[in-house]
């Protein structure tokens, strides 16, 4: 079974908490497409049930037997494997760590510490990421009865890494995706592209709300929140003085943070997009919010604005669309 405490970041779902009517996109049918399939993973949190909690794809691990599956989360930059979930499947601790190389030490911001790997490839949708990071301690360990049954085994999360030079075109209707090369005439022509930045691998969307513009970092693993801020930020988008009608405790990483939410003022858009009806969500989590302050962005979005849209991104030349 998946873990909820598992999941990447700020997990949870969008349904019911923004209104995901998005201006509805066309599923491309070009039968030519290297299509692969997602599925949402659902969660109860707080007697709450949501039913698109995080994006997992299946999974390979280096020719290992299991039945693996992989959360999608563009919120980070770095493809991640979890030492708990695979350590079982080798005859040792030693084993494991042959194919690991740890002059390569990395330390994540809350704590955890990771390594390279040197012989752990993982293959997500027909692309290969030779060299995933190893998250140390972290994740569930799988049962040695369990090592080969049917059930699905959380083993990492796919970050942005893969994808430098390339296009993702994630279709939510059809709960599927593909990596392309180059655009071709369908997408060209069928997509609206926003002004976006880049850094560190992740997009940053101008969402404007009332007369301001916000920039939020997009993160396919902050499902639950269409926008998630600070506190300043929070009273003006939902307009000062405001009180919270909403309070949700989630797991980042392992750590229970609050989050606190309220309609939105105004409709808000994306460049000429209007985005459906939303709440927008703070926390007071100090390493969240050095988060976004390291990403130079406002806030966080997610999954929510587009449920019922194909979404294209070009991380060739750092152009984000909207599929009409």
């Amino acid at each position: 079974m998946m873990n909820l405490k598992l999941l990447a970041i700020i997990v949870a779902a969008a349904a019911g908490l923004g209104a995901c009517t998005a201006q509805k996109g066309v599923s491309a049918q070009h039968p030519n497409y290297p299509w692969f399939p997602f599925k949402w993973y659902s969660a109860t949190i707080e007697g709450k049930s949501f039913d698109k909690a995080a994006i997992i794809v299946p999974a390979k691990v280096a020719g290992l037997k299991g039945n693996f599956i992989a959360q999608f989360d563009l919120g980070s930059d770095a493809t991640l494997l979890y030492e708990g979930a695979l350590k079982n499947y080798f005859a040792s601790r030693a084993q494991l760590y042959s194919r690991v190389d740890t002059t390569r030490r990395g330390v994540n911001d809350s704590g955890v510490v990771n390594y390279g790997t040197t012989g752990l490839p993982l293959v997500m949708g027909g692309s290969t990421i030779p060299h995933p990071l190893l998250m140390t301690k972290y994740g569930d360990p799988v049962p040695p009865d369990s090592l080969f049954t049917a059930s699905d085994k959380l083993v990492g999360t796919i970050g942005s890494d893969f994808l430098k030079g390339r296009i993702l075109v994630i279709d939510y209707p059809q709960r599927r995706m593909c990596v392309l090369d180059s655009l071709d005439r369908y997408w060209r022509s069928s997509t609206t592209f926003v002004p976006s930045k880049m850094k560190n691998g992740r997009f940053h969307l101008p969402i404007t709300v009332g007369q301001r513009t916000y920039w939020a970092a997009f993160d396919t693993g902050a499902s639950l929140f269409p926008l998630s801020t600070d506190y300043n930020t929070w009273q003006q988008l939902v307009g000062a003085p405001a009180v919270p009608r909403d309070t949700l405790k989630v797991n980042s990483w392992g750590e229970k943070v609050a989050f606190y939410g309220a309609p939105m003022r105004a409709d808000a858009y994306l460049g000429s997009i209007k985005l459906p009806k939303s709440s927008a969500w703070f926390n007071r989590n100090q390493r969240l919010l050095d988060f976004n302050k390291s990403q130079e962005v406002d806030a966080l979005t997610g999954n929510a604005f587009f449920l019922n849209n194909v979404l294209v991104l070009d991380f060739k030349h750092n152009k984000f669309g909207v599929s009409r």
